[in-house]
């Protein structure tokens, strides 16, 4: 039996008992189940919620979420893309501001913020950056939003 990946590559059945065989030795003899881990960076003001816009954010944290297992890896500080003005008064160029922002997260799958608009949502889904909305606890969001990136068969 030959099976097509989403990569277009043929599998036969040797090839997929290789493959089972080879997780099975990598995680000490245990099968795994679990799909792929993702990078979602979380926009927070603190408190282990995920509370504020991604216009409004002046700051990110960024999770690892394989399964059930959540690891925090850093923060990452950026300009507000709402705010209209710079810190020194001046106006700002949103669309320089959003292409930093947009950059700075080039390895994560997804972005979870309470809220975002149509506009820098799509221009995020564009560079394979999905925007998931959400308010409340982080690591119960993680968790769900790992989930709804799996279901969307996405893959960068």
């Amino acid at each position: 039996m030959e099976l097509i990946g989403d990569d277009g590559a043929s599998w036969n059945q040797t090839e997929l008992a290789n493959t089972d065989t080879e997780r099975k030795n990598e995680s000490a003899g245990h099968l795994t189940t679990e799909p792929p881990g993702i990078r979602i960076a979380v926009a927070t003001r603190g408190g282990g919620k995920v509370n504020v816009h991604f216009g409004h954010a002046s700051e990110f944290w960024v999770y690892d979420v394989s399964g059930q297992t959540i690891t925090f890896l850093e923060v990452r500080h950026v300009q507000a893309y709402c705010t209209g003005r710079a810190e020194s008064g001046e106006p700002v160029d949103k669309k320089q501001i959003f292409d930093d922002t947009a950059a700075l997260f080039a390895d994560c799958q997804a972005i979870l913020c309470s809220g975002i608009g149509d506009s820098p949502r799509s221009k995020l889904l564009q560079r394979g950056i999905a925007a998931i909305s959400g308010k409340g606890d982080i690591e119960e969001l993680l968790l769900e939003s790992a989930e709804f990136y799996a279901s969307l068969g996405l893959s960068r």
